[in-house]
């Protein structure tokens, strides 16, 4: 036989069939009944004159003797022991003996069963001990071993029997053959030269009732050279050696095996290019690795199984593959199952690496993805079925790379670090359910194109989850628990707990103090989101934000401390991040200092640079300089409307829908209001209110349909028709066009044409009495 080459590996099975192996131990046992039968005649010959000689090529040619039809029967006590026959017995001149056609049976004490072999030939030279059969050799024992060839020789001073020839050998269920065959008595050896096969077909029941083990098949192996030790009970093949049933096969460059004391096999080492494959359907797999041990119980089922040196294996013709690289060491252990030993467990030590291939049913699939987890050592636990993963350990330097089938730009690749990771897998298909990591976790996100505006995310925490999805294995979402952290590009979060969402691509923070900042805010809440593929986050309850400065709003909010921070609250919150728009609702307020505005909802325009309040709107954000008394004065001013707008470019508050503004005793009423501050300043300029229009003062009242009232000259226009001011001490007047200067008290009535035009102007004047 040639010796069989084969890449270096090592197999463990999934399902392994090494009971069977002790059956080819019984061969090698029984072989030994080769030689056995030719020593117990031999030292029998010697109570008689009968010798033969060897075929060597000195023999003498030289005939002395011819005896026809020659019998030899020898006895212990009354029972017939040996019987051997002859057609013809030929002596020559140098004494040894040839027999032709001859025959040998050696009678048990008990039984008529005899041990037998018969040949065409037999030479005996009794000068160098050896006795040789030649030409159709048959042996054939009573515990039913059968063995034919061509030739066999017996030395006797050595008690060593051989052959050269093609062997051929059967008892019962186990068949083989070999060319050449060696057998040491003395040491209790036997050795196969060349070509060894040996077959080990189900048990053959006495019973024909019975029915066989459902796990009995045909093992065969073949090996180049093979060798029994009955003192050390080894059994070792050499020259590369393969065992084969029906899809299950394993190899190496040579395998060992040792028998207890009940010659039951307890143990098998492979070793070189060691190999072992399962091919039963759904449970089919491999493993390779330079060396390989395999330990049995008392019933001969596989308990154990050690791969050593550049270990690998790998599931076969299964939807979604599982591949194991890397290991020093694998260690697998087996569950006994009616007649069958399945895989339990598997543990490595060494830098491991297992590969999960997404299933190939979607390989067309977008979101298909395939995994690969690494670490300093794994342990994997099999169902009871033996077939489908149920979870898995990886400890020391753990690593999860999650990559996308189809590298599109929409594609991200997910990695997990930690120092442990704990899997779960669902019921069939090892199909990965929740990767866990511990111990300080950390989870990055990187798009696998580059694209604009498409970064890198990170999360890190005491604890990280990501859960597959079932179809197409990849992360559905990952769940950061304990002090977790969140970042993209210059954007952070925190909170206790963070799930980012794969699906929808959000990232949701919860528990402890939710907060996320970036290069010009920050933000908590009671629960943060945020979109990040439509750039928006999202706050719920208790919503806070501070901006670090008036500059950060870019203008956007109207306090005039450029370098001071701007805060705002609202029970909700909605940030349009590449737009520049945050909408704050439900009793929102935005303040610096002493300064705020305060409304249902406040919408804040970065990139426009203005800020629109609705809904119950109150602000003191402008102030009004007042001359009282000689002095120069400054005045907050409050007001309230449905609505209001603030636009940087031009300065204004344009308030809407019952306006109220109050300047310190002073009162403005109206529908519409438009406020112009001074460029350098959050003083107000002056104030345009129309609709409906009411100025209430200590002692005076003014109404109209318009009215402008500027600051710097404290002076008052009024329109209306008519326009009309009332005061408590110099009575009223009416016109188309009133002006009132406030710090005078007066009163002049204009109209479109200036005024000393005449128009219609009503005047009541009161008289005090004396």
């Amino acid at each position: 036989m040639q010796e069989v080459t084969r890449k270096r590996a090592v197999a463990i099975g999934l399902r392994a069939r090494f009971p069977l192996i002790a059956r080819i131990v019984a061969v090698s046992i029984l072989t030994l009944g080769i030689g056995f039968i030719a020593i117990s005649y031999y030292r029998l010959r010697n109570n008689t004159p009968f010798r033969l000689k060897s075929e060597s090529p000195e023999l003498s040619k030289e005939i002395t003797g011819i005896i026809e039809g020659y019998e030899q029967r020898v006895t212990k006590g009354e029972r017939l022991y040996l019987l051997l026959k002859a057609s013809r017995d030929i002596t020559f001149s140098d004494g040894h003996h040839e027999l032709e056609n001859v025959s040998l049976a050696v009678y048990p004490p008990v039984g008529e069963k005899p041990d037998q072999i018969a040949a065409n030939r037999a030479v005996y030279d009794q000068q160098n001990s050896i006795i040789t059969f030649l030409g159709d050799v048959k042996i054939e024992t009573k515990d039913a071993l059968k063995v034919n060839t061509e030739s066999l020789a017996y030395n006797q001073t050595s008690e060593v029997a051989q052959t050269d020839a093609a062997i051929t050998f059967s008892r019962e269920n186990i068949f083989g053959r070999a060319t050449g065959a060696l057998v040491e008595a003395k040491n209790k050896k036997l050795e196969f030269k060349k070509d060894v096969e040996i077959t080990v077909a189900p048990e053959v029941l006495k019973d024909p009732q019975a029915r066989p083990s459902s796990r009995s098949r045909p093992v065969t192996i073949r090996a180049a050279r093979g060798l029994f030790e009955q003192e050390s009970m080894k059994l070792s093949f050499y020259g590369g050696v393969t065992a084969e049933q029906e899809r299950d096969l394993m190899s190496g460059d040579s395998l060992y095996a040792t028998l207890n004391a009940q010659k039951r096999l307890q143990k098998v080492e492979v070793r070189g290019n060691s190999y072992l494959r399962s091919g039963e359907e759904g449970r089919a797999a491999e493993v390779h690795a330079v060396d390989m041990d395999f330990f049995l119980d008392q019933d001969q089922r596989l308990e154990r199984a050690l791969a050593l040196r550049d270990t690998s294996a790998r599931s076969l013709d299964s939807d979604a593959e599982m591949q194991l690289s890397g290991a020093n060491l694998i260690e697998v252990h087996f569950q006994g199952q009616a007649d069958r030993s399945l895989l339990q467990e598997m543990r490595t030590e060494g830098r491991s690496v297992i590969n999960l291939s997404a299933p190939k049913s979607k390989a067309n699939d977008a979101r298909a993805a395939n995994k690969r987890l690494t670490a300093d050592a794994m342990k994997l636990t099999w169902r009871v079925t033996g077939r489908d993963l149920e979870k898995a350990e990886a400890v020391g330097n753990a690593e999860l790379f999650v990559e996308p089938v189809i590298k599109n730009a929409t594609a991200d690749r997910k990695t997990m670090t930690a120092p442990r990771f704990d899997c779960d897998f669902y019921e069939a298909g090892n199909l990965a359910r929740t990767f866990t990591a511990t111990g300080g976790a950390k989870a990055t996100i990187d798009p696998v194109q580059p694209v604009k505006d498409r970064f890198t995310r990170t999360l890190t925490s005491q604890k990280i989850a990501a859960v597959f999805v079932k179809e197409t294995q990849d992360i559905d979402r990952i769940n950061a628990q304990g002090e977790a952290k969140f970042n993209e590009n210059d954007r952070s979060g925190v909170a206790e707990n963070i799930s980012y969402q794969a699906a929808d691509d959000t990232v949701q923070l919860r528990g402890g103090e939710p907060t996320v900042w970036d290069s010009r805010a920050r933000t908590k809440a009671i629960e943060l989101e945020s979109d990040l593929r439509n750039d928006v986050s999202y706050s719920r309850g208790k919503t806070a934000t501070t901006y670090y400065s008036q500059e950060q709003t870019s203008g956007a909010t109207p306090f005039s401390k450029v370098k001071s921070p701007v805060y705002i609250v609202s029970d909700r919150g909605e940030f349009h991040h590449d737009t520049g728009v945050a909408i704050y609702a439900g009793n929102a307020r935005a303040w610096q200092d002493d300064n705020f505005v305060r409304a249902d909802k406040l919408t804040i325009y970065v990139n426009d640079k203005k800020m629109v309040a609705d809904g119950r709107v109150q602000s003191a954000v402008y102030n009004a300089r007042r001359k009282v008394e000689g002095t120069n004065g400054v005045v907050p001013v409050f007001a309230a409307a449905d609505s209001m707008t603030y636009n940087d470019a031009n300065r204004t508050l344009h308030y809407e829908n019952s306006v109220d503004i109050r300047q310190g005793t002073d009162r403005i009423t109206s529908g519409v209001a438009d406020v112009y501050l001074y460029q350098e300043s959050s003083d107000v300029e002056k104030t345009v209110a129309q609709r409906t229009v009411v100025l209430t003062q200590p002692n005076r009242k003014g109404t109209g349909d318009w009215i402008q009232y500027t600051t710097a000259d404290e002076i008052v226009v009024l329109k209306g028709n008519p326009a009309r001011v009332e005061d408590t001490e110099q009575g009223s007047i009416e016109g188309g066009n009133l002006t009132l200067n406030v710090r005078e008290g007066t009163v002049t009535a204009n109209d479109a044409k200036g005024a000393q035009s005449p128009g219609r102007v009503r005047s009541t004047h009161k008289v005090r009495k004396q």
